[in-house]
C-alpha cells in the first residue's frame, strides 16, 4: 500500500516528476479529443468519405510507429529535453493547426491531407524520451516515477474528450484545435523544467545535464534507467 500511494504522492514530493506527468497528459490529449470531433468534421465539413478518413487515421498511426523509433535515436543525439520540447511540444502545436487548417482551406484533397495527418502522427512521437527522462528525476524511486508517467498517459484519454465536451459548443472545432495547440506550447515550456536542480558551472550541474540529455555536445546519456530501453 505504501508503494502504491508513493506512486501518487511522488507527483508533489518531486514536482519535476509531476511536471513530467502533466507533459505526458498533454502528449496524447489531442489525439483522444480528435477521435471525437475530427471524423464528423472531415466527413461532413471538409468532404472526405468515411473510408478516406479511416485511411488518414491509418497513415497517422503508421507514421507514429516508425517515428517512435526515430525519436529514440534523435533524443540520444539531440538531448531528451530538447527533443520533447521542440519536436514534441512545438512540433505538435504546428501539426495540430495544420491538421485542421490545411483540409479546411483546400477541401477534400486526399494526398495533402495524408501528408499533414502523417506529420501529426510523427510529432506525437516527439515525446518518446519522456519514458527515459522522468525516472532520472527520481533515481531512488524510478518505479514510482514511471507509474506517475503512466498515470499521465491514462489521464489523457479523459482530458482530450473532456476539452471537446466543454469547449466545442461555445468555440466550435476551430476553437478546440487552438486549445490543443496552446496545450502543446505549454508542454514545450514545461519540458525545460525537467532537470535536476544544481548550481550552474559545477561538476554536479554538468553531471545532471548529461543525465538529462543536455551534455555539452548536445547528446543524451548512453544508458537509460532500468526498464526503459525502448520507446514507449
Amino acid at each position: 500500500m505504501a508503494t502504491l500511494l508513493g506512486s501518487i504522492t511522488i507527483l508533489w514530493r518531486n514536482p519535476r516528476v509531476g511536471v513530467g506527468s502533466v507533459v505526458r497528459v498533454i502528449n496524447t490529449a489531442s489525439q483522444f479529443g480528435f477521435f471525437v470531433i475530427l471524423p464528423i468534421h472531415f466527413t461532413r465539413t471538409v468532404g472526405f468519405s468515411l473510408t478516406q478518413w479511416l485511411h488518414l487515421l491509418s497513415a497517422m498511426f503508421a507514421t507514429n510507429i516508425f517515428a517512435n523509433l526515430l525519436f529514440g535515436v534523435v533524443g540520444d543525439r539531440f538531448g531528451w529535453r530538447r527533443t520533447i520540447a521542440w519536436f514534441g511540444g512545438a512540433g505538435c502545436a504546428l501539426s495540430t493547426l495544420l491538421l485542421f487548417y490545411v483540409p479546411d482551406a483546400v477541401g477534400a484533397n486526399f494526398p495533402l491531407a495524408l501528408l499533414v495527418a502523417a506529420f501529426y502522427g510523427a510529432t506525437l512521437a516527439g515525446y518518446v524520451p519522456l519514458s527515459a527522462l522522468v525516472p532520472t528525476l527520481e533515481p531512488k524511486h524510478q518505479g514510482q516515477a514511471l507509474a506517475a508517467l503512466n498515470l499521465g498517459a491514462g489521464a489523457s484519454t479523459f482530458v482530450g474528450p473532456a476539452v471537446v465536451a466543454v469547449f466545442v459548443g461555445p468555440l466550435g472545432v476551430e476553437g478546440v484545435v487552438w486549445i490543443f495547440a496552446g496545450m502543446y506550447v505549454l508542454s514545450c515550456l514545461l519540458a525545460h523544467f525537467l532537470k535536476l536542480p544544481a548550481a550552474p558551472g559545477t561538476a554536479e550541474a554538468d553531471g545532471a545535464g548529461a543525465r538529462h540529455g543536455d551534455a555539452p555536445d548536445g547528446t543524451a546519456p548512453t544508458t537509460a534507467p532500468a526498464g526503459v530501453r525502448g520507446p514507449h
